[in-house]
Parts: C-alpha cells; structure tokens; sequence
C-alpha cells in the first residue's frame, strides 16, 4: 500500500513540512483511515500478519500526517481495535522489526513521539500510553547519594517485586539448569536481577545478599544471548567467541597421557599444589576447598568407598574389629541422597571468593598458560586483540538494544581479560584503543542523535552564540548581529535556547538552503514564545555566512556537553575549545573517519575551523569545507587563544601521558591541547552521550562506578585509567583486592568476584568449571580415596562435609546403610544372628542399576534397615539390620524394570558368574 493511497483527505495534501496546503483530517477522517489500517496484513482464517500491520501504521500512515493529527491517529486506532495493545501494536515488536531492519530508529523515534503528542493533548489515556512512553512528569534528577560503605543488603526495588516475584531467600535452592528467564543487568536499580524457574518460580536477587544465585542468573543471561554477541561480531568480520577461548588452548599438561586444555590443567595443578601441602589444616579454606571439588566430583561421578562392618571377636572381652573390603563404587545416584548439590555449589562459590583459594588458582591458571606452545599463545592473543581493538565491534555495540549491552560488556570484559593472561601489556595497549574508539563512536552517535540533556542543549547554544560576539569586532561584522545574539543570550530564556538547539539539529541534518530553513522551522515544536527572534537570528547569521559554522559548534558543544556532569569551562570560547580538543583527539584516531561517520556527514569543515580543529585532523575524518569566512577564522583564532580549564586530580600527568600515547599522528601538531581537553571531560564523564564508553568500559575496571551509586569522581577515575592505559588490568587480573577484580566485583579487598571468575572459565561461574573439570579429571581429584586404609578415614570425610553443611539431613544413616550393604561378609563371624541367611544368599555389591538410588531400588530392605537403625543406634555391628528376603522382595517388585537381563549381566560392575546368579532367577 502506497503512500498517496493512505490520503482519504480530499481538501488537503499530505503532510510535508512547510507545506501550507496541508489541512487535519477530521475525526471521521481519521476512523475511516484506521479501518484502512486495520485492513494491512488481514487474513482469513489465520492469524493477521501483526508485523506488516504496524510496519505499515510507522512507516506508511504516521508520516501522511502532522505530528499533532498522529497523535489523535494514534488515539483513534486504540479507540477502534481495543485488542490493538494486546496483539499488533506493541512497544516490544516494534523493537524487533527495528533489530531485523524493516525500520530504522527514526521510525521508531516517530511511533514514540506520535504516543506521546496523543497522551500530551489527551488523546490516548495514561495507561494506554504507558506501554510506549514514560507517561510520568519527572522533576529535574537530584545528584545520587554516596553509596552506603557497608555490605548490608539493599532493600529490593519496588517494581522489581511486581507481577508475583518475591525476593529468593536463605531457604530457597535454585541450580543453574533451573533458571529458564532473566532480566538484564541494569534493568532494575542497585544491581537486582529477577528471574523464573522451569517450574514456574519467580525471584528477585541482590548480590550482596546472594552472590552465588545473582551469578548464576547473570550467567543464564549470557549464555542465552550468546548467539546475539557472535552475530554482532559476525557482521564486524569478526570470529566467534569459541575461536577467541584461551582455555580451549592445548597444553603440555598431561594426565594419563592426554594433553590437558588450559582450564582443566590451571584446576589440576591447583589441585595438586593444596594436596602437595604439609601445613595444610582442616579449618584452611584450601583445605575445604578440595573437600568440595570431591564432593562435587561424588555427585556428578560417584565415589569409590570401602565397604565396613564391626565384627566382634567374643574371645577378647567382646571387642568388635572394623572390617573393610575391596573398595567399591557408590553411584551419583547415591551421593545425591547423601550429600546436598546445591548446598556444594554455594560453598564452592563462596570458596573461589575467598583471598587465599583465588590467588592460588590465578598462579595456575598463570603456569597453565605458560604450557601452551608459544605459537598457540600468540595466535590467540590477536585473536583477542583484534575484537578489542576492532572499530567495526565498537558500532556493532553501539547498536544493540540497551537489553543487550550488558552481553557486550561481558564479551569485552573476557576477552581483555584473556589476553592479559597471554600478553599483560597488549591487553592495556587494546583496552586503551577500545575505550578511545567508543569514546568516538559516542560523540558521533550523540551528535546524530541530537538527544541532549536540556542542560546540554543550553550550554551548547550559548557557547556556540557567545563566542560570535566576542569576535564581532575583529570579524568585522555588523553590530545588529552582536546585539542580536546578546538580546537572546541574555533574555530568551533556557526554553528558546532549547528552542534554538532543535532548529540546529533540523540544520544539521537537512541543509542551509532557504526552503531547508523553513522545514526546519515548521518540524521543531517550540516551547518558549521566540519563534520570531529565533527566525531573525537564523536569518543574521545565514546572511554573515556564520549559520552552518555555529550550527555545526552547537551541535558539536552540546554533545561533549552531554558527557559531562557539570559543564566544561566558564566562557563559550573555554567551552568550544574543549569540545574542539576532544573531537581533535577522536578525530586523530586510525578508524576516526569510521567511527566519525555522523561528524563527517551533518558537520560542515568551517564548525570545525570555528572550534580551531587542526587542518590535519578535518582531513582525517574526511570533514569538507564549504562555507568558512572571515568571521568564522576570526571566532577561532579566538577559541584557539582560550586556556584550557584545569583538571585537578590524582595521577594527573601518568594520565595525559597515557592519552598522548593513544592520539594518532594528526593530532601531534597539538598533542598538548588535545589531551588536556580530554582529560576535562573525562574527568567528570557522566556516561550518557551515546553510551559505549560508560557501558562496555565496565568490563575494563568501570563497571561498579556505572550501577549508580557511585560518585562523579569514581566514574570518572575509572574511564580515565582506562582511557589512558593506567588501569592495572593484568597480569593480576583474578588477584583478590586488585583494582580489576574491585572494581567489576564491588567486592572488598579480600574476595574475587563471581563476574570475574566467570568470564575467566567460560561456563557457569566457578561451579560450572568445577564441573567440567571434574567430569573429566576426577581421577586427579578423589585418587587419595582410593588410598585411604582405614574406614575411620572415609567416616571422617563424609563427617567434615556435615560440619561444611552440605550434607543431607540423614546421610550418617544412608552412609551406615551403605558401607554395610556392599559387604560379602567373608570374615564375618559365626555368632552374627543372620549371616548364615546372608552367606546363602551370595551377598555382597551394589546390585541396582547405576541410575537408580540403592536407598530407592531396595526401599523395603532400607526401610528396615532405617527402623532398626533408628531404634538401635550404636549397636555392636549392622550387619544383624540386613534382611535378604526384604531385598528379595525389591527385586521381584523391579522385575518388570529389569528386562535388559543381558545387558545387565554384560555391564553391571557387582555381577559375577556363579556368585549372585540368583538376581537373575528372579
């Protein structure tokens, strides 16, 4: 459907600014055209085609009418399909067919602004609006308080427990494979997540209050927007994540003659230094730490334990000897009734937190790096240093959707961290570019953008307006400007100056021609009554040949504007020379004309000449000259005679050292300058522009200084350590207290953050790596079980894991249970009430199949055995508890559930020819 075809008015032409032929349709005009609407992407006897439909209403219908007629279009459409918000017209699909390129931002920048007119003149009720646009009236932000210096939990947000989400609590058990949706990082205050569970539950989690479920929710989150990532990196020529993987890397680590890859061998040498220890006490957190690996390695391998009875001798006082066997395997099946997997997970998070367990495992990880071949390290290493430093991730990043930039924080955290593993100096050297490619890449974006705070709207106007009369005199210009520019400085108000700012945006983007001028005044809805003045102006300034050089500096002044907190210098010249000096140090970077695409295209040379941007920088980012003049060379020689403000802070000459290290050879010829302007603004950088710098820049040291409660100072000191190469990123980057790890983890001096480590192993945190690593190594990790001789030993094992708190309620009954049932009893004595029956019945093994419980398979026999158990606890030998005919009884029951007689008889690890032939009698 065309757009002549969507006009049902027949006394008027669709909209186009500046056009006065144009007439508002009336209300009946508007229901006819909904019915037409309505009408796109109709099928019988299927669902409608929703995409096509609003798709059409954005793209097609909106722009045939004004913007105020699109907000009582708007109106009319909710009025007339009550399903409309339910179905078609949604903020959420919309967001997509943005994502998929069927329409672009200005599109959806038309929708929302069409929704919110309609709301604004009382055309779409409030809570029709509010699922497009923040319908509330927002007073001026207040400055954040400092954040609290304790680690008391914080009181969960208000809207983050709506919809029937509770806060998780101490009893709550959550695992990974459980989670199934998760919100993004930041999109609830102070740093909570919520998430719903398989079967159906709904959390809220603080990490302060718990660290280890908050990870691996956020671990959920990454994983399931992986693929998000790789597509990013796909369309920046890029590898995938699996081919930039350190720990994938081969090394000369070997167990049982196979090469271990680096994750696996960091954790075994780890492993294998706490064994190694003499001084090792029980109380370490070492020495609990490989208690858990153990743990962990028993419920997801099994465990081998020997199976013990008390045997009494009556011809020495009735003393008992303890009897042990060949050692035999307990499946996982029955390590989970025994030991508590989620309790295991937590403490072993807790125990990758603490200060003595984390430093030793990032001196493994250090040694198992160092025993991948040299060729293999450097490979990798540009592997990795090509994604950080790649302009084209940096755009990519800069266009996913606010739910997706916590996935790119995470992938530039890994991989500058990964290659500060393989190369410490190289990973500062590429945090550096990034940060100064997406610092370029936000300046342009803001500039495109034109979104400003009204704060930067403001300063911009009069920086740009300011500095023209003080050069009016040496311009040689007519003094009816001067005077001009003064009367709207001083008396337009900040309203008109807001007012100006959007007639220099339409400018910008559109051209100077007099027809362009027109448009641009008919598209700008103003606010303040000085239309008339504003026009005047526009029309001096045109006339002096000034218009697309102030233009051009406003737009530029407001956008370096909007990186900062609290403005950037006290005169407009002040003003305009640090907006000049930091387009001067983006516009020298190598990829400047790439990430200055926006610049290169809506700006004009002369703003640049206006703002006193070196000649070799403009022709860098490719920047044409076409309208400079007298005047505008007078305003900045002026600029170009203005200091610098100054910057007082700490490591203030490493800093500028480091950032004149980063400028590329255009801007030698003002090194000075350039980075004194840019260390202003990034002294009080407020994150806001277009984002990337303060978003992804997380992932280099910025992060907790980006969740809001830290100060202006904070954030600024962590974009500036990166931005100049000084923030200390490796080789210590798993050290506990060390800036890197502090700053991601908002962890105190003694703890690793769970973020950290879990990017470091590539899988679910620390516990998933534990996992991985067991499953394949667990015969590095529970050897020492096989050498164990005396049974006190193995009671002691499962003892000290119920003092760590993570066995089962009844695990000392199911242990005695256990090691009593696995026995042959071959030196049990004659007096045993019961051994005749238990000899005759060829006793002895684990006899269940490997993925049932033994506590489950022979429910009758160990309910007995519980209730004797039960009644006497601490008798002379269990073995008088065992009944064969209640274990007769479970197999007859499961005969049914045994028909793979063969394949049983084949693999079952307990069956004997001639030994217990009598299970399969059956």
């Amino acid at each position: 459907m065309s757009v002549p075809a969507l006009n049902l008015q027949t006394k008027a032409a669709t909209y186009v600014p500046g056009n006065g032929d144009y007439k508002s349709p009336t209300k009946a005009e508007l229901e006819e055209l909904a019915d037409k609407l309505h009408d796109v992407g109709e099928k019988k006897a299927k669902k409608d085609d929703y995409d096509r439909r609003l798709e059409s209403l954005v793209s097609e219908f909106l722009p045939t009418l004004s913007p105020q007629d699109r907000g009582r279009f708007i109106g009319t459409v909710m009025e007339k399909d009550k399903g409309a918000l339910d179905s078609w017209l949604q903020k959420d699909r919309l967001d997509k067919l943005v994502d998929n390129g069927r329409l672009d931002d200005s599109d959806r920048k038309r929708l929302l602004d069409s929704v919110g007119r309609g709301f604004g003149d009382d055309h779409i009720p409030k809570d029709k609006a509010a699922e497009f646009v923040d319908t509330g009236r927002k007073p001026a932000p207040e400055p954040e308080p400092e954040a609290p210096k304790d680690d008391k939990p914080a009181e969960p947000p208000k809207d983050i427990l709506n919809d029937g989400f509770r806060e998780f609590g101490q009893d709550d058990r959550v695992v990974y494979d459980d989670i199934k949706n998760v919100s993004y990082p930041g999109e609830y205050k102070d740093g909570w997540l919520r998430f719903e569970t398989k079967d159906g539950g709904k959390f809220a989690v603080d990490k302060a209050s718990a660290p280890d479920v908050y990870a691996l929710a956020e671990r959920s989150y990454l994983d399931v927007g992986q693929q998000t990532i790789d597509n990013a990196r796909e369309r920046a020529k890029l590898d995938p994540t699996a081919k930039t993987d350190v720990f994938s890397l081969e090394t000369s680590e070997e167990v049982d003659g196979h090469k271990l890859k680096v994750g696996d061998a960091a954790m075994k040498l780890m492993i294998d230094e706490i064994k190694g220890k003499k001084d090792l006490y029980d109380g370490s957190p070492q020495a609990e730490f490989l208690r858990m690996v153990e743990a962990r390695s028993a419920v997801t391998n099994g465990k081998f334990v020997h199976p013990v009875y008390e045997n009494r001798h009556i011809n020495v006082g009735g003393r008992t000897k303890t009897e042990t066997e060949n050692l035999l395997k307990l499946e996982p099946a029955d390590m989970k009734e025994m030991l508590d997997e989620g309790k295991i997970n937590r403490r072993l998070d807790a125990l990758m937190r603490d200060e003595q367990v984390s430093a030793l495992y990032e001196k493994s990880l250090k040694e198992a790096v160092g025993k991948v071949p040299e060729e293999d390290r450097k490979s990798m290493a540009d592997k990795l240093a090509k994604v950080v430093e790649s302009p084209d991730y940096v755009q990519e990043i800069g266009k996913l959707p606010k739910w997706d930039q916590p996935r790119a924080q995470a992938d530039v955290e890994d991989a500058v961290s990964q290659l500060g593993l393989l190369d410490p100096e190289r990973a500062k050297s590429a945090g550096q570019t990034f940060a100064m490619n997406a610092l370029a890449r936000d300046i342009d974006a803001g500039l495109a953008d034109g979104e400003f705070t009204p704060e930067a709207d403001v300063d911009g106007v009069e920086a740009g307006l300011g500095a023209v009369t003080t050069a009016m005199e040496k311009a040689k210009l007519p003094v009816d400007l001067t005077e001009g520019v003064k009367e709207f400085l001083g008396k337009g108000g900040d309203d008109a100056k807001r007012d100006f700012a959007q007639v220099a945006k339409e400018l910008r983007a559109n051209g100077y021609a007099p027809e362009d001028i027109d448009k641009a005044f008919a598209n700008v809805d103003f606010k303040s009554d000085r239309k008339d003045s504003i026009r005047g102006l526009i029309g001096q300034l045109d006339s002096s040949g000034l218009l697309p050089s102030v233009s051009g500096a406003i737009g530029i002044a407001s956008t370096v504007r909007g990186l900062v907190n609290d403005g950037f210098g006290e005169t407009p010249e002040e003003k305009l020379a640090v907006a000049g000096g930091i387009i001067g140090m983006v516009g020298s970077l190598p990829d400047a004309k790439k990430l200055l695409s926006n610049l290169g295209k809506g700006i004009d040379g002369s703003a640049l000449d206006l703002l006193d941007v070196d000649k070799a920088v403009k022709e860098n980012i490719g920047v044409e000259t076409r309208y400079g003049n007298q005047a505008v060379s007078a305003i900045g020689d002026n600029v170009g005679a203005a200091d610098i403000p100054p910057t007082d802070i700490a490591n203030r000459d490493q800093i500028v050292e480091g950032i004149e290290r980063t400028a590329g050879d255009p801007a030698q010829g003002n090194l000075s300058r350039i980075s004194q302007s840019t260390l202003k603004v990034l002294s009080d950088y407020s994150g806001k522009a277009g984002g990337v710098l303060g978003v992804v820049t997380g992932g280099m040291g910025a992060a907790e200084a980006f969740k809001g409660d830290s100060s202006s100072a904070e954030k600024a000191e962590a974009v500036l350590n990166v931005v100049s190469g000084t923030l200390d990123l490796a080789p210590d980057v798993l050290k506990a207290g060390s800036r890197f790890v502090s700053a991601v983890g908002g962890q105190a001096a003694g703890a690793v953050a769970e973020r950290v480590v879990g990017a470091i192993t590539r899988g679910l945190g620390p516990v998933g790596m534990l996992l991985s690593v067991a499953s394949e190594l667990v015969s590095v990790f529970v050897n020492n079980a096989k050498d164990k001789k005396e049974a006190s030993e193995q009671y002691d094992w499962f003892s000290k894991l119920g003092d760590d708190g993570v066995t089962q309620g009844d695990w000392n009954l199911k242990y005695d249970y256990a090691v009593t049932t696995l026995n042959s009893f071959g030196n049990a004595r004659d007096y045993i009430n019961n051994l005749r029956e238990l000899r005759g019945a060829d006793w002895g093994g684990r006899q269940a199949p490997g993925d049932r419980s033994i506590f489950d398979f022979h429910r009758e026999e160990f309910a007995d055995f519980k209730g004797k158990w039960e009644k006497d606890r601490g008798a002379d030998t269990y073995v008088e508890f065992l009944d064969p005919d209640k274990r007769k009884a479970d197999f007859k029951r499961e005969k049914e559930h045994m028909d793979e007689v063969e394949e049983y008889m084949d693999k079952h690890p307990t069956y004997f020819p001639g030994y217990n032939d009598w299970v399969l009698e059956l």
